[in-house]
């Protein structure tokens, strides 16, 4: 069985008696089987090369299974060790427990049991390893993110303050209709810049680690306040904007990313409905889930656009333009808020009959 870097793993298997290296080192020959038997031994055979799992017994020259196992996690609290013992022997169990055993193995050894726990033993390391370097990129994106966030505001700054003495010196000199077209698209390309940068930071902030920042909220006040900012904030007149609001538990979470979520809904509730059209908010509960309901009754969405509706970078548009705003992350990152929550989100649509979707939260016990 190879490791990352693509070579065979390696197991150190110590112990005092030869026969049982032996019967392990027979029964785990898909890896490359070092022997120790004393605990100095096992330790030169440990800091001399690359060693993935360490297997040992308590009874050895020189020193305990215990002092091996301390000595190694020393050396690499990562690491990998296993230890046999006697049926029974709660004592030396709780021992090594309490210097951070992987697993334990019964004397007298079952083949089957130990294949089965190395493999689960290496299993846990590497997606503890994976979610090391899934959280090492997630920072790296972050501070990237950052960085251009910073770098950025001073030029758009700039841009800006220039497109004002632009506009000004246009008014004073009479420039045709078309001049003052050419300026205002500018404005708003400039504006949709900003906006997507931010959006961008946002988004990253509210995806933080899962958990954080979790406290009983107010669902009500959550979503009456979100839905106010947002049809504050849409460029759209004329959209009736309802909400049917019952007194509901209250839930745990993290009421920032929560109406972070919220607001990626509404958002689009907002865009792809017409002027004229409807929005409405729905909150009820059971008494031990709290339901969140959107319905707008905008254009819709395609049945075969529903299974991809939450993915990462995914937009739905109606029209075939183009040319709709966004990254087409919201859903995505309504999505994974909601998970961290330990909620669920689901999304009903049909074309011209608006879209409905439908968020689940537990309640706190009261």
């Amino acid at each position: 069985m190879p490791n990352r870097s693509g070579q065979q793993l390696v197991i150190l298997v110590v112990d005092d008696e030869l026969v049982i290296r032996d019967l392990c080192s027979k029964g785990l020959r898909k890896y490359r089987i070092l022997q120790a038997g004393s605990l100095q031994e096992a330790l030169d055979c440990y800091t001399s090369q690359p060693v993935d799992l360490v297997l040992t017994d308590i009874q050895m020259p020189g020193g305990s299974g215990i002092d091996l196992l301390r000595r190694i996690k020393q050396i690499d609290p990562n690491a990998l060790v296993l230890v046999m013992t006697g049926f029974g022997d709660k004592e030396t169990v709780l021992e090594a427990l309490r210097a951070d055993a992987d697993d334990f193995i019964q004397k007298p050894v079952n083949l089957l049991h130990l294949q089965t726990a190395i493999e689960k033993a290496l299993s846990r390391r590497a997606l503890k390893e994976e979610l090391a370097a899934m959280q090492y990129l997630d920072s790296l994106k972050g501070a990237f993110l950052s960085l251009v966030s910073h770098k950025l505001k001073t030029p758009l700054t700039s841009l800006s303050l220039g497109l004002e003495e632009l506009e000004r010196y246009a008014s004073r000199l009479h420039q045709t209709e078309a001049c003052h077209l050419r300026l205002a698209s500018m404005r708003e390309d400039l504006g949709a810049l900003s906006g997507l940068m931010t959006s961008l930071v946002r988004m990253h902030q509210a995806l933080g680690a899962p958990g954080s920042g979790q406290v009983s909220c107010d669902l009500s006040e959550v979503v009456k306040s979100t839905a106010e900012s947002v049809e504050r904030a849409s460029a759209k007149s004329g959209i009736t904007l309802t909400l049917d609001l019952e007194a509901v538990p209250a839930v745990r979470g993290n009421r920032d990313r929560l109406i972070f979520a919220l607001q990626q809904i509404l958002e689009n509730a907002f865009k792809f409905t017409s002027e004229g059209g409807s929005v409405a908010i729905g909150l009820a509960s059971d008494g031990q889930h709290a339901t969140i309901i959107v319905r707008d009754s905008g254009c819709g969405i395609a049945e075969d656009e529903l299974p991809k509706i939450f993915e990462r970078f995914y937009q739905v548009d109606p029209d075939a333009t183009g040319q709709i705003p966004g990254f087409g992350l919201g859903l995505f990152c309504a999505r994974e808020i909601i998970r961290q929550h330990g909620g669920s989100i689901a999304l009903s649509s049909q074309p011209g009959q608006g879209t409905t979707v439908t968020i689940n939260l537990s309640c706190l016990e009261e």
